[in-house]
C-alpha cells in the first residue's frame, strides 16, 4: 500500500486568509487587467488566494479590516508575478511594468519595498555577472584559466553576501533585514579552528560542529513571520538531508528536536511536520523508510488532528505493518518453515506423489537458531511471476560468486498449494537451483505480514546477527554492497 501524500497547500487550512486592514494599491502597465494576491508559503510553490482584481485603466485596490501576517507576497498578472515584501507598513502603493518588474517598479509609503528592490536590482546584476563567469568557465581551456574564473565568482559571491549582510544592518528596524539575513548561509563567517603553538588545527571536527549548530543562525525556522518566504521549507529539509549525518536514528533524533520545539506555534508544527514527513515518505532511500514510519508514529498519528480519519486509520495500518521489518531491527522469525532438501527435488522430479505431497520436509520453527553465516539473504518469491523467475536465477549466480565470502540463501516460495509446488519443483530442477536452501510455508502465511509481502519477488539482506541491513534491493546490488562492507 503506498502512504497518502499530504500537499503542503492543505498547510493552509488554518492559515488566516489575506486578512484585514491593509491597503496595497496597483497601477499595471498590462496587457492583462486581472490581478491575482497571493504569498509564498514555506516553499516555491505558489499559493495564489481567491483575492483576484479586475484593474480599470490599469488601477486598482486590494484591502481589508486586518493586517496581512508578515512575508514575501506577489501580484500575478498572467503569468507574470512581480514579488514584494509585506512588513509594519501595510498601505502602500505599487506602479509596475510587466515588460520589466525588477527595474521599472516603484513603491509609495513602502520603504520595506524600496530596500528589498535595491536587494533586486542588484541581485540580477550580479546574476548576469555570475551567468557570464560560469559560460567562460565552461569554455575554458586550460586549468589556469579555470583557476582564474572560479576565483572571480568566488570573489563575486563575497562581494554579493557583503552587499546583503550591509542592507540588513542599515535596515535593521524592517522586516525586510529578517528576509535578507536569511539569504546569508552560516558558513559565510566560519570561525577560526583551535590550533597549537605551531598552528596545527587540534580539533579536525571542530567546524564542522559548529556549522551544525549555528546552521539556522539567520533563519529562525521557529519564526511565525519566516513561513512566508520562498525557502523556508527548503532551509529545513537542507538541514536535515545535508549537514546531519545520513543515518536514520541521528535524523530521526534530529527531527524530534525541531518537532518538539515546533510545537509552541501550531502553524509552525504543522508546516515542519507535513514538509518532513512527506519529503521521507516520497523519498527513494530505502533507509528513509525508518525515518517516516518513526515521523508518523511518533508525531502525526497523534499530533495531525487537520487529518481526515480514514488517513490516519491507513497510516495506523502502514506503521504496524512496516515496523517488524525496518533496517536495522532484527528479522523476524519465520513460523513454520518446511525446508526441502536436493534430494526430495531429484526424486520429485520421477514420482508425482512426492511431487505434490505438501507435508514433507523438514520444519524450522526459527531459522535465525539454525542458519548461521555472515550474511543471510530472505527471498521470497512466486513460481508464477515473471520477475521472480529471472530475480531467482540471477540470485543464484550472485550467490556462487558470494558464497565463499559468508553468503547463504533462504528461497521462500509464497504459494502454498499442490500446483504451486509442483511449478516449484520443476522450475527448481530445470535450473539447478541447488546448494542453498530451498522452503517455504505451506501451513502458515504470517511471514507475509511480518515482512510486508505486498509484492513478490522481495529481498532482505541480514547481518551475522540476522539484523536487517537491506531490503527490497535486486540480487545485482549484492556483490557491490557485501564487498564494501
Amino acid at each position: 500500500m503506498k502512504v497518502l501524500f499530504f500537499s503542503l497547500l492543505s498547510l493552509l487550512a488554518i492559515v488566516p486568509a489575506f486578512s484585514q486592514n491593509y491597503e496595497i494599491s496597483i497601477t499595471l502597465k498590462s496587457r492583462n487587467d486581472t490581478v491575482m494576491l497571493g504569498h509564498y508559503f514555506a516553499k516555491r510553490d505558489l499559493w495564489i488566494s481567491d483575492d483576484t482584481l479586475v484593474l480599470k485603466n490599469g488601477t486598482g485596490v486590494f484591502r481589508g479590516n486586518k493586517k496581512l501576517v508578515k512575508g514575501v507576497y506577489f501580484i500575478l498578472n498572467n503569468r507574470n508575478r512581480l514579488d514584494f515584501i509585506v512588513g509594519d507598513q501595510q498601505v502602500f502603493g505599487i506602479v509596475a511594468d510587466t515588460t520589466d518588474f525588477i527595474n521599472l517598479t516603484k513603491f509609495t509609503s513602502s520603504p520595506e519595498n524600496d530596500v528589498f528592490y535595491e536587494f533586486q536590482r542588484y541581485n540580477a546584476d550580479r546574476g548576469k555577472q555570475f551567468q557570464q563567469l560560469n559560460e567562460q568557465f565552461q569554455s575554458a581551456s586550460s586549468d589556469a584559466g579555470r583557476n582564474s574564473i572560479r576565483a572571480q565568482l568566488q570573489e563575486l559571491n563575497r562581494e554579493r553576501l557583503e552587499f546583503i549582510e550591509k542592507l540588513a544592518d542599515a535596515n535593521s528596524n524592517l522586516y525586510v533585514s529578517k528576509f535578507l539575513r536569511a539569504l546569508v548561509p552560516a558558513e559565510t563567517h566560519l570561525p577560526e579552528p583551535p590550533k597549537d603553538a605551531d598552528g596545527n588545527v587540534t580539533d579536525r571536527e571542530f567546524l564542522y560542529r559548529w556549522y551544525r549548530a549555528h546552521f539556522f543562525d539567520n533563519l529562525n525556522i521557529f519564526d511565525p513571520e519566516m513561513l512566508r518566504i520562498p525557502f523556508y521549507e527548503e532551509k529545513v529539509l537542507e538541514y536535515l538531508t545535508r549537514v546531519i549525518p545520513q543515518h536514520p536514528d541521528t535524523i530521526c533524533v534530529e527531527t524530534d528536536k525541531i518537532l518538539a520545539k515546533a510545537q509552541a506555534n501550531d502553524e509552525i508544527f504543522r508546516c515542519i511536520l507535513v514538509s518532513v514527513f512527506n519529503h521521507y515518505v516520497s523519498s527513494k532511500v530505502i533507509a528513509h523508510e525508518n525515518v517516516w514510519v518513526h515521523i508518523a508514529d511518533k508525531w502525526y498519528i497523534p499530533f495531525a488532528k487537520w487529518s481526515a480519519d480514514d488517513y490516519i486509520e491507513k497510516l495506523k495500518k502502514e506503521v504496524a505493518d512496516r515496523k517488524p521489518n525496518l533496517i536495522g531491527n532484527l528479522a523476524p522469525p519465520i513460523e513454520m518453515l518446511m525446508v526441502l532438501s536436493p534430494d526430495h527435488f531429484k526424486a520429485a522430479a520421477l514420482d508425482t506423489a512426492i511431487k505434490f505431497d505438501v507435508h514433507v520436509g523438514t520444519q524450522i520453527q526459527d531459522f535465525r537458531k539454525t542458519m548461521k553465516s555472515k550474511y543471510t539473504v530472505l527471498y521470497f518469491w512466486d513460481y508464477s511471476c515473471g520477475h521472480c523467475k529471472q530475480g531467482i536465477q540471477e540470485l543464484h549466480k550472485a550467490w556462487e560468486d558470494l558464497k565463499d565470502s559468508g553468503l547463504q540463501v533462504i528461497t521462500i516460495q509464497a504459494i502454498s498449494t499442490r500446483e504451486a509446488k509442483g511449478k516449484w519443483i520443476d522450475f527448481a530442477n530445470e535450473h539447478n537451483l541447488f546448494g542453498w536452501t530451498n522452503a517455504w510455508c505451506p501451513y502458515t502465511y504470517k511471514f507475509k505480514e511480518l515482512y510486508n509481502l505486498s509484492s513478490f519477488p522481495s529481498l532482505y539482506l541480514l547481518d551475522e546477527e540476522h539484523k536487517i541491513i537491506l531490503k527490497n534491493i535486486g540480487p545485482e546490488q549484492l556483490k557491490d554492497i557485501i564487498t564494501q562492507r
